[in-house]
């Protein structure tokens, strides 16, 4: 019989297990029938297969849910945070005992970047395993799902279990809700375990008699950790029974493993897999879960015995790519939100790796992500006179710039006239004013601080580069014993006195914008004044508003 490692079949289901909907102590959660069936729309160009039903397999004995809760204490002082990227990244902590935390992305785990948090656990109130708590981390943000497992090791000497104990994994929902036993592996001072969503993962070390304890006494109330809990106790007896003299490892191992996949399918893959079609909120961690159960029947070499069940797994993505990208876009015309850029550029990227980017009409995202900037402007200047008296200088501009992101900056920009609606120049003898001219307006790098986070839709943190361009205004004198003809860029140059500290390169960045109604989705206005570089006073009263107008 082959050996398998315990991780092996680390995540059967858990992709879901932590982030299912709480349910109270002693209540178990609704799952859906086993004889549900899956018809998922098709996909052009992918083959639609429909698995043949099988019997569950009752593996192991069932047993009422009576959940253990705990209560998890962390060190929020020493948490660290990174913002790691869809091309993978690596975040480490180190605890106030020295124990070292390292969680390690693969390329393509994560549908956008995210910013990750780790934070070192200091106490589990409650625990019930009398060799202590090795160490753990609660990650952030909470639910977060993968679409590939990321890697968790905890480094540790109290790692290494002591006489009579033994090292196990363990996880828990919220604040030490449900905790469930998980399979882990351990090599010398690390324990390493797969992460497929974001809760709290943590060791501990516990005698044969308190595992045995939480496997058989404190089944959690939700089925799909009671589920890992009771695969994790199945591997846990084949580990001891391989590492132990005149133990006789389980001859059925094989087919017994078979049966646990089958039996996670059947109730929490497949019945859920046409959910994922027509639901994106709920697709993410559909598809972790299926994608999680699908990487164990490859590791374990099952391929050819769940075929109908790994190509309809395959289908639904890609299936769900396409669709949930389309809905998106929908969302960002019907309900101008604009997070939906982002939830689409990672659909399209996972669509891109996959090859089926080209049935997601990119022009849509540039399609979201097209803009309207009004700006309107009154600028009134006095500076003295080099033989006297005092220039008045007024004026009023605007224009209106459409902008479009490109998906090559990954920016919105535009450019358009600034139109004079007018101009005064008064103080100087025998002054005449040709009709003055303005430049090309130009808004760049607009950053709208966009955040997938369904909490934050609606929320942005503008950021925008704008350049005025260069206006002319000419001016002569009629008196012929002063006679002179100038050209000059007097509202470039006060407006670049009023907004000295805003200057950054040949524009200004545009910052702390207000949010706007009915489209707008940011206004700055600035009314006030200040000295002018040639002396006197500038004054300004300047407004734009950045418009959603999704195509």
């Amino acid at each position: 019989m082959k050996r398998y490692s315990v991780l092996l079949f680390a995540v059967i289901l858990s992709g879901a297990v932590a982030c299912a909907p709480s349910t109270p102590s002693g209540s178990a959660p609704k799952q859906p029938p086993l004889s549900a069936t899956l018809t998922p729309t098709p996909l052009p160009g992918v083959a639609n297969v429909t698995p043949t039903r099988a019997v569950v397999p009752t593996v192991g004995p069932t047993v009422a849910p009576n959940p253990l809760n705990v209560q998890v204490k962390v060190d929020n002082q020493i948490s660290a945070s990174a913002v790691i990227s869809t091309t993978g990244g690596t975040l480490s902590v180190v605890g106030a005992d020295g124990t070292k935390f390292t969680l390690t992305f693969p390329k393509g785990a994560l549908l956008n970047d995210e910013k990750i948090t780790l934070t070192p656990i200091t106490a589990v109130d409650g625990l019930p395993f009398s060799g202590g708590l090795v160490g753990g981390v609660q990650m952030a943000p909470e639910g977060l799902r993968l679409l590939k497992p990321a890697t968790l090791t905890i480094e540790s000497a109290k790692t290494v279990a002591a006489k009579g104990f033994e090292t196990v994994a363990f996880g828990y929902h919220q604040n030490g809700e449900g905790l469930y036993l998980t399979p882990s592996e351990v090599k010398g001072n690390i324990l390493t375990l797969e992460v497929w969503h974001f809760t709290g993962d943590a060791a501990a070390q516990a005698t044969s008699a308190e595992i045995q304890t939480q496997q058989q006494q404190h089944v959690p109330s939700n089925a799909e950790d009671a589920f890992t809990q009771r695969v994790r106790e199945y591997l846990g007896r084949e580990r001891q029974a391989q590492l132990l003299p005149g133990q006789n490892p389980d001859p059925e191992f094989e087919r017994t493993m078979g049966e646990f996949l089958r039996e996670g399918y059947d109730r929490f893959i497949g019945p859920q897999l046409p959910i994922a079609l027509t639901d994106c909120d709920a697709a993410p961690a559909i598809l972790s879960r299926a994608l999680g159960w699908l990487r164990q029947v490859q590791l374990l070499g099952y391929g050819d015995r769940f075929q109908a069940e790994s190509t309809l797994i395959t289908n639904t993505m890609l299936q769900v790519l396409v669709n949930c990208y389309n809905k998106a876009y929908d969302k960002c015309v019907a309900n101008d939100d604009l997070s939906q850029m982002v939830v689409m550029l990672g659909y399209l990227r996972q669509g891109q790796l996959l090859g089926v980017g080209d049935r997601m009409d990119q022009s849509k995202i540039e399609k979201c992500g097209t803009f309207e900037l009004k700006f309107d402007s009154t600028i009134d200047a006095t500076f003295p006179q080099a033989g006297g008296g005092v220039g008045v200088f007024s004026s009023v501009v605007r224009t209106t710039v459409p902008m479009k992101l490109t998906l090559v900056t990954n920016s919105a920009e535009g450019s358009a006239p600034l139109d004079y609606v007018s101009f005064s120049l008064s103080g100087l003898p025998c002054l005449q004013a040709a009709p003055p001219r303005g430049g090309t307006f130009q808004a760049t790098r607009l950053d709208l601080g966009l955040s997938p986070d369904p909490a934050q839709r609606g929320r942005y943190n503008i950021s925008l580069m704008i350049d005025v361009g260069t206006t002319q205004e000419t001016y002569s004198s009629t008196c012929p014993e002063v006679p002179f003809s100038l050209t000059d860029s007097l509202y470039t140059k006060f407006f670049a006195d009023l907004h000295a500290a805003e200057k950054a390169g040949i524009g200004y960045q545009i910052t702390n914008w207000q949010p706007g109604a009915a489209g707008i989705i940011g206004l700055k206005t600035y009314q006030g004044s200040k000295p002018c570089a040639v002396g006197g006073t500038c004054k300004e009263t300047t407004k734009l508003q950045l418009i959603h107008k999704a195509q």
